[in-house]
């Protein structure tokens, strides 16, 4: 379902909390013009007996093209790597040049401002009547906190976003006809709290109304990010704190999480290459390795994204 990846993508989009920097206003040293990606994965299989290698890769494409106005960013188009399809997040600003709302087709994102000129809220509607608003807590000027509530109606036929925040044991519940309802209406919430290093989150900790818990933790380089002030990584499924918020690029995350009594870590490295003080390229590597009828399978995965941007 493209709502959550919208989500995602324009969620904090302008959101920086720097002396610099006003909420709301994206205001990058150079500004980018296009985005190019490619990939290669290797899968090795291993047996007592034999070991396998085979690999599949995607050459360069251009993933993103950025249009922008004489102070703000208006849109960005994002096109599938095999030329089929591409689609467009539009931005609209308010008189101080803040953003105050983006969409892309039926589905849209309001923002809206404190008396303190602060960011407080920023509400989320498709053609459906699933509503998500994110409320954010300061601490002085930075933010302390993000709550994330969901509400939806559903029936019978869950969405695949409804299916991700309510409980599996109530889904099953649901398509078994055990609940016997034509629709109901729930909210859910969860609350990420931030901790910082200087101007670089440090670590955040995401806790659900179940008390399912995950614990994030960065590390950086002492280079200049390019995205911080908004969210323009599509292809997460939660939002990305460091490319919002901080002040230098990401070099490593490592993830812990237990939801629903399962745990599990997780750790990605990144790796650029700079013109001066802004990334030109990343490369990031992830690597899974998984064990089944005394088959060993290592799948190894390295994407490159290069920035182009504006002369």
């Amino acid at each position: 379902m493209k709502r959550n990846l919208l989500i995602v993508a324009i969620a904090l989009l302008a959101v920086a909390f720097v002396s610099c920097q006003k909420d709301g206003v994206y205001k990058p040293k150079k500004r980018i013009s296009k985005v190019y990606n490619e990939w290669k994965t290797t899968r090795v299989v291993a047996t007592a007996n034999d070991t396998t290698t085979s690999a599949d890769s995607v050459a360069p494409y251009i993933c993103q093209e950025w249009t922008w106005g004489k102070k703000t960013l208006t849109s960005i188009i994002y096109k599938e790597y095999d030329g089929d399809g591409s689609w467009s997040i539009n931005y609209s600003y308010d008189d101080k040049n803040r953003i105050s709302v983006c969409s892309s087709g039926d589905e849209k994102a309001e923002y809206t401002y404190g008396d303190d000129n602060m960011l407080q809220s920023i509400k989320f509607t498709d053609d459906s009547d699933d509503v998500t608003v994110l409320k954010i807590a300061y601490d002085g000027k930075v933010p302390a906190s993000i709550t994330t509530e969901y509400t939806f109606t559903y029936d019978k036929k869950l969405s695949n976003f409804a299916k991700s925040v309510i409980p599996s044991y109530i889904c099953a519940a649901i398509e078994a006809d055990k609940l016997h309802l034509k629709s109901t209406t729930i909210t859910r919430s969860m609350t990420s709290v931030f901790e910082w290093d200087g101007e670089n989150i440090s670590r955040v900790v995401t806790t659900d109304v179940d008390n399912d818990k995950s614990t994030t933790t960065y590390e950086y380089d002492d280079k200049l990010n390019p995205f911080r002030g908004m969210y323009a990584n599509l292809y997460d499924e939660e939002p990305s704190y460091d490319f919002i918020y901080s002040k230098n690029n990401v070099t490593k995350i490592t993830e812990s999480s237990d939801w629903g009594g399962t745990t599990y870590t997780e750790t990605n490295e990144f790796s650029y290459e700079y013109d001066g003080k802004l990334p030109v390229k990343l490369i990031t590597k992830y690597e899974n390795e998984y064990e089944y009828s005394g088959r060993t399978t290592t799948i190894t995965t390295v994407y490159t994204t290069t920035y182009e941007y504006s002369k």
